[in-house]
């Protein structure tokens, strides 16, 4: 089912903003698959998948305060500029934005892509969404609380972790429940603001002292490794080394920097590059596990469904 522009701007007004303007709003916009929006009492998810703009644009008035979160899935030389009131920032497509929207200011957003842009972006008045279920709004992290009874606007660029991955999940899935839509996209967005808010949790906990400036550095420069080559089998005593610490302290360290493990880090960089040569390449599950440096296509189908919850077979084309 198709939705017009102004069911468009009825979605995205119920998730606590008011369209004025952007190319965003023209885009062919359905409840089930293809450029989804769904929203509910407070909040809404919007899957976009538009191949035919390599700029998409935004400008909205925040009706209450909102935050907005956006995972960008094909982020190469992707970038965002956005503007709340007469502030600005930029992110690179690699960065999980976290945006605070105080009620009444103007936000705008320009993302460049190169092959058209694949999001997952939630939108969510928080101490609404606590306020209905009976939640008390100490329980968020003490950084959004001071944000928004702050009215402070900012940005912040986050590890996709969890987020990231419950977004390809939905990209890769929506069109598989039609029939149940509205229970599907509410339940994915309240999976996305939890892992949003297990996120910030964690950031909070590292600004807070869990570890020195030199350990995160150092740590730093153990992801940029796997980064720069995750087809590479881990050698875990040369990033100790990097590190300046034992194997044990290593592992222990990445995950409470990073969420992961350091094989699980290493292997979701594997499916992303996989993800992407299924959907843009269209290539074949085989080519798809070779590319993404599985020697056998079995333990490929196993890790790509592990991650994504859908057999490589079952993604959505371009």
């Amino acid at each position: 089912m198709n939705v017009s522009q102004v069911d468009f701007e009825e979605v995205l007004s119920r998730a606590g903003m008011q369209a004025r303007g952007g190319n965003l709003t023209q885009a062919p916009w359905s409840t089930d698959v293809g450029n989804v929006a769904w929203a509910g009492r407070g909040m809404g998810i919007f899957v976009v998948d538009w191949a035919n703009s390599r700029t998409v644009e935004l400008e909205a008035l925040a009706r209450k305060d909102v935050i907005v979160c956006t995972a960008v899935l094909n982020q190469d030389g992707a970038w965002t500029d956005f503007a709340v009131g007469n502030s600005r920032f930029d992110a690179k497509g690699a960065d999980m934005t976290m945006v605070f929207v105080p009620q009444h200011e103007r936000f705008q957003f320009a993302t460049s892509v190169s092959r058209g842009l694949k999001a997952v972006t939630v939108v969510v008045n928080l101490m609404a969404m606590m306020k209905a279920r009976g939640l008390p709004a100490a329980t968020l992290p003490d950084s959004l609380l001071r944000m928004i009874r702050g009215q402070q606007i900012a940005m912040e660029t986050l590890d996709s972790g969890h987020f990231g991955a419950i977004a390809r999940d939905v990209a890769a899935r929506r069109a598989m429940f039609p029939s149940l839509a509205t229970l599907y996209y509410e339940a994915k967005t309240f999976e996305l603001v939890s892992a949003l808010l297990s996120e910030v949790s964690r950031r909070d906990a590292l600004r807070a002292g869990a570890f020195d400036p030199g350990i995160l550095d150092r740590l730093g420069l153990v992801k940029q490794i796997i980064d720069r080559e995750p087809h590479r089998i881990l050698d875990v005593d040369d990033l100790a080394r990097v590190a300046a610490m034992n194997r044990t302290k290593l592992r222990s360290a990445f995950k409470q920097v990073y969420g992961t493990t350091l094989s699980g880090h290493r292997t979701t960089l594997m499916l992303q590059r996989a993800d992407c040569a299924l959907k843009e390449a269209g290539v074949s599950v085989k080519q798809a596990a070779r590319h993404a440096g599985y020697s056998t296509t079995s333990s490929f189908i196993v890790a790509y469904k592990r991650q994504y919850g859908v057999c490589p077979g079952i993604v959505l084309p371009d």
